[in-house]
């Protein structure tokens, strides 16, 4: 059973508008926290290997991203 929430968010994603702005928005975050991971990362001095797995990740996600 759905929560008043999806119900919400299903019936606004009907919108072509909303559904883009919503759909940017994750997308942000995503990569906001993978850029704070990457920081945490720097910040905490961990290892170049781990740094450079987490720039990776961030740049597959990237590459991912289909705009089109």
């Amino acid at each position: 059973m759905k929560t008043n929430y999806e119900k919400l968010r299903d019936n606004k994603m009907k919108d072509p508008e909303f559904r883009v702005k919503y759909l940017f928005a994750k997308e942000k975050l995503d990569l906001e926290l993978m850029l704070d991971s990457i920081k945490e990362s720097v910040n905490q001095k961990k290892s170049p290997n781990t740094i450079i797995r987490r720039i990776n990740k961030l740049s597959r996600h990237i590459h991912n991203i289909n705009l089109v």
